[in-house]
């Protein structure tokens, strides 16, 4: 519908703007009325309530704002002031993601069916006023959807599709360890049972060289099944990376090879999702470097900032070419890649035959949540 600049004059915005705000305390003391009515955790919970109601102060500074520059602007205007939290986080926000995100939705629609019924007591839908309208709603609804105050329903997905991952991946380790794992040690008990009855009874070269083989491919079985068993149910400790990295460089350290960790900044700065994917990139670059590049000494290192986090490895080993290593298609260094985009990073690998090996992860990361908020 095409806009006629006759009938709507310039000053229409700003005076509807300038109405909006003069009634800005009945609109809150309304919302508060519903929230009231809702019940649930946000009602009951002060501190909750309080950002509730400074996120829904700040839509309608989007709004109003945006009335008076004739066009939807959502955030430049000041933000109100968000209550500091007394606890590390208020009891409406702990509760499971499927609650939190109900409740988010709750009062997100609610505050829009308030401030939607207030801008269409003061502009007229039936007559010049209908443009305003549109542009006040379209701002109200950008406002609670996209800036994460009212209606922060994305990032409760991510947990609740995180924690279903996080879930399935235990399930499925313990799965393995319980079903295969018991089926090859059985085998093994198998293999030591024949090797005792052949002893007693004589054997033949041949079937020595069997046994031997059958022992060597029983034993990798085993080892690789407690490599993938330990990646799945690195979740249970996956809230702290330097404790999972430490666990698992002893393991890869030998009396030949010594492996040193040194991780520095914050950790609460990269999500569960990044140390997941870094700590399985640290473990297969260290592994190389200890089984393949038959290394001496492995420095690690993690530097964990704000906005990024840099992960080195180094060894002092026989090295390698990375482009004939990239074109025999390595498993390893092609997962690594693929893990470091995953969460968005970059891997990067070097190294010189006879001189050991570099290599160096990436990662942006979106910042601490006090710098966020």
């Amino acid at each position: 519908m095409a806009e006629r600049p006759s009938s709507r004059p310039a000053h229409a915005g700003p005076d509807a703007a300038s109405r909006l705000e003069a009634d800005r305390a009945e609109i809150m003391t309304a919302y508060e009325r519903v929230l009231d009515e809702l019940g649930g955790p946000v009602a009951a919970d002060k501190e909750a309530r309080g950002r509730f109601m400074a996120n829904a102060e700040r839509v309608l500074t989007d709004v109003i704002g945006s009335l008076r520059a004739g066009a939807v602007q959502v955030g430049q205007g000041p933000a109100p002031r968000v209550p500091e939290p007394r606890a590390p986080e208020p009891a409406a926000m702990r509760a499971a993601p499927e609650a939190r995100s109900h409740e988010s939705v709750r009062t997100g629609a609610a505050f829009f069916d308030v401030v939607q019924r207030e801008l269409v007591r003061r502009l007229d839908p039936e007559g010049d006023s209908l443009p305003l309208l549109m542009l006040a709603s379209r701002a109200l609804y950008q406002s609670i959807t996209c800036s994460g105050g009212l209606l922060a329903h994305e990032g409760y997905l991510r947990d609740m599709l995180r924690e279903a991952q996080v879930e399935e991946r235990c399930r499925i380790g313990r799965e393995l360890h319980d079903r295969v794992g018991m089926w090859l040690s059985a085998a093994y008990r198998q293999l030591e049972l024949y090797d005792l009855d052949k002893n007693s009874k004589g054997h033949c070269p041949e079937t020595e060289k069997r046994l031997t083989a059958a022992y060597g491919a029983v034993q990798e079985a085993m080892r690789i099944l407690r490599d993938i068993t330990s990646d799945l149910r690195f979740c249970e400790s996956s809230n702290c990376l330097e404790k999972a990295l430490r666990t698992a460089l002893e393991t890869v350290a030998t009396d030949d090879a010594v492996v040193r960790l040194q991780v520095n900044g914050d950790e609460v700065w990269a999500s569960p999702a990044v140390k997941d994917e870094s700590f399985l990139v640290v473990r297969e670059a260290v592994r190389n470097a200890v089984v393949h590049g038959m290394a001496e000494l492995v420095l690690v290192r993690v530097d964990i900032a704000p906005h990024e986090m840099r992960i080195y490895v180094d060894d002092n080993g026989v090295g390698f070419d990375p482009e004939r290593a990239r074109a025999s298609g390595g498993v390893g260094l092609s997962s690594m890649r693929e893990r470091a985009e995953l969460i968005g990073g970059t891997l990067l690998v070097s190294s010189t035959p006879g001189q050991g090996a570099h290599v160096e992860l990436s990662i942006p990361l979106p910042g601490s949540e006090n710098d966020a908020a």
